[in-house]
This record gives structure tokens, sequence and C-alpha cells, in this order.
């Protein structure tokens, strides 16, 4: 008899015997009753099938498996390292999984490293094994050592890239004694969306606070120190409605974020002629710009071109963008509202964004869209005072106030581009501004169309 894995097998010349054994002896004892007539020709048939096939199964069922036997000598290897046989039955799913992962020896050396750990800790894909101190992060380090040791689960934050990302190590023992085993889970988004949620909170906060904290004082006033100054009561009446009026628009914009926000993984289905919508939308407001002494222009395709949009959230998006021009125009300016077609997003990219030379620039959005499908483009200009180079990046954050930055005094809530930012995100498109100080500002959006031969609704 051999062993294998704690189990008895038969050796080969056993099995033989065993199987011819009770293969001629079910024959022998039938043909007796047979003989006897005990049983009949048919039954002698039946029965000798029966024996004869439960013989051949407990033949075939003792012999050992060649594909276990070969599994388990390819998962046990021994460790060039200590010398000792070691399961590496894990190895595989370390270099499979999606995560960055490391398998550590009992002697502190990582004998395992995904691609994606060599990435992340920057490891020549060349060393193998090498020694843990290499991912240099001491608390990672002494983590591994007391799982090691006691074998108790571990989770243990840090960061990496000077800080750039954020990252949780998820650490285990092993299989064999002494070794550990280490994924990590990259939380940087997790991290930039609760500091973004903080810091939203604190400004809507400060943003609502301000108006409240005016009208608040004027009432005040209003009940005290000048509570028989009638004359004084128009002045303090009007400034009380502009701040009642800037906290509905603050309400408003932050209700309107709050539903693009909603819906934006959900993409559009609506069919729409763009070019109608975008002429609609920025003509309508000429009244604005004529009160604001400036000339407003819109240039665009003479043909429909459609798309599959929101054509609500797409009018808002010029809207914002045209009156943020107006509003940054200088006085008997010129705003611009152009428009066109692009064999793909790439060259829409460049055509609304990069035109000039000498301009500063930012993509403010990255479209989701292949570089490769036909798209439309908008590129809305002013020529006002323009901003500057290291404020360009900020122009999408919520509650960032374009008019410090272009040294102005000009009220708004700071949500605007932040709404186009995410309505263009769920339309797969793309934001980007440039900018020369002193000579005007450029906002460029882009994303793609149906294709000349799809029919586009009208608007």
């Amino acid at each position: 008899m051999s062993q294998d894995n704690g189990q008895m097998q038969p050796d080969p010349p056993r099995r033989v015997r065993d199987f011819l054994v009770l293969t001629i002896g079910a024959i022998a004892v039938l043909t007796l009753l047979y003989l006897t007539g005990a049983i009949g020709l048919v039954e002698w048939v039946t029965a000798a099938i029966v024996m004869s096939t439960g013989a051949l199964a407990f033949f075939v069922g003792s012999a050992p498996s060649p594909r276990k036997d070969q599994a388990s000598s390819a998962l046990q290897t021994l460790n060039p390292v200590s010398g000792s046989v070691t399961d590496n039955a894990v190895e595989p799913f370390v270099l499979a999984l999606p995560l960055p992962a490391l398998l550590i020896t009992p002697d502190g050396a990582v004998a395992t490293a995904n691609i994606h750990a060599r990435n992340l800790f920057r490891i020549d894909s060349s060393t193998r094994p090498f020694p843990i101190a290499m991912l240099r992060q001491p608390d990672l380090l002494a983590a591994a050592e007391r799982v090691s040791q006691d074998g108790a689960e571990e989770r243990i934050e840090f960061t990496q890239h000077s800080e750039a990302e954020v990252w949780m190590a998820h650490i285990r023992s092993g299989l064999e004694p002494g070794s550990v085993i280490m994924v990590f889970e990259d939380l940087t988004a997790v991290r930039r969306a609760e500091r973004a949620r903080a810091d939203f909170l604190a400004n809507a906060s400060h943003e609502l606070r301000t108006p409240l904290t005016a009208i608040g004082g004027f009432i005040e006033t209003m009940r005290g120190p000048a509570k028989d100054d009638k004359e004084a009561w128009d002045g303090f009446l009007d400034i009380m409605g502009q701040q009642t009026e800037r906290m509905q628009r603050l309400v408003a914009d932050l209700l309107s974020l709050s539903r693009i926000e909603f819906s934006e993984h959900r993409a559009p289905k609506t069919q729409v002629n763009i070019v109608e919508l975008a002429r609609k939308t920025s003509l309508g407001l000429t009244p604005i710009a004529k009160d604001a002494g400036i000339d407003l222009h819109f240039d665009g395709p003479q043909k429909d071109v459609g798309v599959i949009a929101d054509s609500d959230e797409l009018a808002q998006v010029i809207l914002n963008l045209a009156s943020n021009a107006i509003k940054y125009a200088r006085t008997n300016g010129e705003v611009q509202v152009l428009m066109g077609e692009a064999p793909t997003m790439a060259d829409a990219a460049a055509a609304c964004s990069r035109q000039s030379p000498d301009a500063k620039r930012a993509v403010l959005l990255q479209p989701y869209a292949s570089t490769e499908v036909p798209a439309v483009w908008i590129r809305v200009t002013d020529n006002g005072e323009g901003i500057s180079e290291q404020h360009l990046p900020r122009l999408g954050e919520r509650f960032y106030r374009v008019d410090e930055s272009r040294g102005g005094k000009i009220e708004g809530t700071g949500l605007g581009l932040a709404i186009v930012k995410h309505i263009m995100a769920r339309h797969r498109g793309g934001l980007a501004v440039e900018s020369v100080e002193g000579a005007g500002t450029a906002f460029g959006i882009w994303m793609p169309r149906l294709r000349d031969d799809a029919p586009a609704e009208t608007v």
C-alpha cells in the first residue's frame, strides 16, 4: 500500500488482483445458481453485468489521481531562503489580483509582488525577492511584523508619492507560519470626496451666513436706533432685498448642483439639435448684454447637428458660460459664442480650447467619450481682464470665486462652473479654459455628436 496525503492507496498489482478475484468470483457464484435452477438466464446476465460493473468501479476508484498528485507537488515548493517546504498556493492569486498585493516570507523578504504593487512602491520588476524595508513605510513594516508574530489581521492607512495618494493596507497571515499577505486599497478618491464634502458644507454655511448676518443686522437697526427713521428704512430694505436674492440664487444653484450630481451617472437619451438650442439660448441673453453695454454674437453651423443630451441641462451650460462672459467683459466690449463640428473629440478639443498661442490653459474635465468619435464644440470668449495662470485649475471647484481671480467685485455663488462641469461629465464631454491676462478668457466645451446621416430633432 502507498500513502498519499494521509490516505491509503492500493498498489497497482494488488488492485488488478482484487479486480480479477471479484469478477471471477461473482461469475462463478452466478453460474452455480443458474445450474441449480435458482435463477434463469435473464437474471444471470443482469446480475453478471451489475457485479462486473461494481468490480470495475472499485478498480477505477481505487486508482490515485495523477492530476491531484501533480497539483499537490506544484503547490509545495522549496523556499530558497529558509530551505523549508512552503505552500505557495496563494502566489498565482497575488499575481492575478487587480489590486496591489504582496506575499512576504517569515524572514521578511517579499517573495511575490504583482505589477500593481511594484508600480505603487516603484520597485524594479527584475528585483526578486527583495527586503520588505524597500517599501519605506515604517507603520506598514511594524504592522507586518506584528501580524507575522501573532497572526492577528490589521489595517493600516498610509500616504504615498509625496502624500498625494492615500492607501489602506489589509494585512493578514499567510498559509505558512510567519508569512504575511498584504493587499492595498486606493482611498485617494474617497478621501478627496470627504474633504470636498466638508469644504462644501463649510463654504455653503459661510455663503448663507453672510447675507443672513447682514439682514439680521439691518432688522436689529430698524428695531433699535433707526426705529423712527422711516427715511432710512428704504435703503435698508433695498439692501435686505439684495441679500435675500443672493440667498435665493445660492439655494437654487445648490439644488441644481445636487440634482445634476444625482443623475450624473445616468446618460441622457433624448436626441437634440444643439445648433438651434445654442442659438436660442445665446440670443436670449441679448437684452442682458445690451444693458451691460456688451455686444453678444453667435456663430454656428448653418445645418442641424444632433446630439444625445438633456436639452435643459445643455442650455444651462451655455447660459452659465455666456452669462459669465458678459459679467467679465469690458464695458463696450464683445462676447462671442462660437460653435462648430469636428471629425473627432481630439480635434474638437483643439478647436474650442487651443486657439490663442499666448494663452495659459487648463483642462477642467477630461471627456469620458472616445477621442475618435465625431464631436461638436462650443467656445465662449470675452475681452475682459483674463485670469492668472495659478487660478485656472481651480475654476471648476465649488464656491471658487471667479471674480476674485479677475480682480472684480461681481457677485456670484461660485457654483456656475461646477454645475457646467458636472453636466458635461454626464454628457461624456470635456471642459477647458484658456486665458491671456489683459486680453480675455475663453471657455470651451466639446461632446460627442450624432453622425451626419442621423436626423436631429429641433428643440
